[in-house]
């Protein structure tokens, strides 16, 4: 089989290429057989040196005993320059065989070559004149010298001059001789290359620019399986076949086979085109082009967009197939982010998809992977470009996070009194983008004892916007002092503040007033009433006197009026009828009614204008 350079001979649904080429090539436009160097080789040797004959022709040596004394004789076509025929007479067994030559070579055409040459350690045979003038009429010139030790050839042709043939002789030593026929060869082939990409295959169509009279040419589907599968040949009609039959073999690769044979005179057939025509397989694809992000560069938490096309590029549907879109992370690590099924797309047609990706993941080098029938259940001839890569990058979060911390609504100080019931709560703003849904996120200490998140007596909301978290914290506390911690962390899970947000408090379930004074005092008549409670009692009076005892304000507080531990209650300094009090010194007593108990306290203030 000669291997020769790949050539384009037709363009239709797809490039055809000729690859395998065994006794043809394209020469001037066309495929047609190639001329075959045929070498003819004779020799002869006499009785004194060797007794052996040769005549080989295109490899083969055809005399079937070269020791065997007498003349071996070839006969070849000299059209084709082909192997007819071979005989042996032998003059060892038969001295007198010079008739049955004789009469051989009367059979001889003048269209055709005869090789002859001398072999045999034999001896005393005589060649007849009859014999020796009828190879003078094959044209030898030195058969008159011919006897039984002599080493003697000759390629002769009846009716050539005596002379002017190819001979060879020799007394005294071998005689040898060789030419070679350039000729075409007889029968050759061409294949295509694979075609892997046909979904409907439609028709076959072989222009010859001409065809000898009784050259032939074949064309045969190859299915190329686990082993190849030679089908029969195609049966043209004026060079043309439909072929649709071979649609039994669709995602099979399949060739094809021309077989070229010349006529008897070796005249080939002039191969100038050959169209094979299909509808091709989907070809889904997308790239750089219709592939891009917003940008390439989002703050954690931030959507990241991918916006791309999918392309049919093929002739046929692509029915069912899959679109995958992953994030893959510096660490090779993936996500899947979209898993959409795509039950049609046509020849010619795009599909658009959009991806928004939260960045809440993590920050750092990120890649966007786009696998498009990752399960390859369309059939393709390409899949190079069923996938992309494009990278983006996620900047970690460098805001700080902050807490708010109130005690029924206040904002107390270290060693205030808070009710045994109290409602603490906690509010975590973070400015960053990323959600917040862990209860780690705010950690809750109470005399260094965190309080579990799944406790009934606090409670953890999260919301997308601030405040993120808020914390409930509502214990059941008994007399005595509290510490109160609060930590909190930042999107990275680290703590903000190793040391936190600390309150401390006190607790009495016993109703009591403390700390009585008023501010300022003296006063030149507006004065506010401070104190300390414990509890919220249902009542407090502050009953102003004079020196003498005579009562000439009283200010009445319920509970609504007033609030755990540092009250301060305004007086405007006037008596019950509205009179700005005189110079001098006052008294004044705080009463405390807590259901049974009653408690009250006396002080003094002055008025100096």
């Amino acid at each position: 089989e000669e291997l020769q350079p790949a050539k384009p001979l037709c363009v239709n649904d797809a490039l055809i290429i000729f690859e395998f080429f065994t006794n043809s090539s394209f020469i001037n436009g066309s495929i047609q057989l190639t001329e075959n160097n045929i070498l003819l080789d004779i020799s002869s040797a006499g009785f004194e040196d060797g007794g052996i004959a040769k005549i080989e022709l295109d490899g083969v040596d055809y005399p079937q005993n070269s020791f065997g004394c007498g003349f071996h004789i070839v006969v070849i076509d000299e059209n084709l320059a082909e192997y007819l025929d071979y005989r042996w007479f032998n003059y060892w067994n038969n001295p007198n065989n010079h008739e049955a030559f004789y009469n051989y070579l009367n059979t001889i055409n003048s269209d055709k070559l005869v090789a002859i040459a001398i072999g045999g350690s034999c001896g005393g045979f005589i060649v007849s004149q009859e014999l020796k003038d009828k190879l003078k009429e094959f044209g030898s010139t030195y058969i008159d010298s011919v006897t039984w030790y002599t080493s003697w050839l000759m390629l002769g042709r009846l009716g050539s001059a005596q002379g002017s043939v190819p001979e060879g002789f020799s007394s005294t030593g071998p005689v040898g001789f060789d030419t070679t026929f350039v000729r075409n060869h007889l029968s050759g082939s061409f294949t295509t290359n694979l075609i892997k990409n046909a979904a409907n295959w439609k028709s076959l169509n072989i222009s010859i620019d001409s065809i000898a009279s009784n050259s032939q040419i074949k064309i045969k589907p190859i299915i190329h399986n686990t082993a190849k599968d030679t089908l029969a040949e195609i049966s043209l009609i004026n060079g043309f076949a439909n072929i649709g039959y071979l649609n039994n073999y669709l995602a099979t690769p399949i060739s094809f086979l021309t077989e070229i044979n010349s006529n008897e005179f070796g005249n080939s057939p002039l191969v100038n085109q050959l169209n094979i025509d299909f509808d091709l397989v989907p070809e889904l694809g997308t790239n750089y082009q219709v592939v891009s992000i917003e940008k390439d560069s989002v703050l954690i938490g931030e959507d990241a967009n991918l916006k791309f096309y999918v392309y049919n590029v093929g002739e046929t549907t692509a029915d069912s197939f899959k679109i995958i879109v992953d994030v893959v992370n510096d660490d090779n690590s993936r996500i899947s982010i979209l898993n959409q099924s795509v039950d049609s797309l046509r020849a010619g047609e795009r599909q658009y998809i959009e991806v928004n990706h939260n960045t809440s993941s993590g920050s750092g080098r990120k890649t966007f992977s786009i696998n498009i029938d990752p399960d390859q259940r369309v059939y393709e001839l390409f899949e190079d470009n069923n996938f992309f890569s494009i990278p983006f990058y996620v900047k970690p979060d460098t805001t700080t996070p902050t807490i708010a911390l109130t005690i029924d609504g206040n904002d107390i100080l270290d060693g205030e009194y808070i009710s045994p019931n109290p409602l603490i709560h906690i509010e975590l703003t973070d400015q960053s983008l990323l959600p917040i849904t862990d209860p780690t996120s705010v950690l809750v200490y109470l005399n260094d004892e965190l309080i579990p998140a799944d406790t009934s007596i606090i409670n953890y909301q999260f919301a997308e916007n601030n405040p993120k978290v808020v914390v409930d914290f509502t214990p059941v506390l008994s007399d005595g002092e509290y510490e109160l911690r609060v930590l909190w962390r930042n999107s990275n899970g680290e703590i903000v503040d190793s040391n936190g947000v600390n309150k401390f408090f006190l607790v009495s379930n016993e109703a009591k007033i403390l700390n009585v004074y008023n501010y300022p005092n003296p006063t030149n008549g507006e004065t506010h009433f401070t104190f300390k409670l414990t509890q919220i009692p249902e009542e407090i009076k502050i009953k102003i006197f004079t020196i003498a005892g005579r009562l000439i304000k009283e200010l009445k507080l319920t509970s609504a009026d007033l609030k755990y531990d540092f009250n301060k209650i305004y007086w405007n300094g006037r008596d019950e009828d509205g009179d700005e009090l005189a110079n001098g010194v006052y008294l004044y007593k705080v009463i405390m009614n807590a259901g049974e108990k009653t408690e009250d306290v006396t002080q003094k203030l002055a008025i100096i204008r």
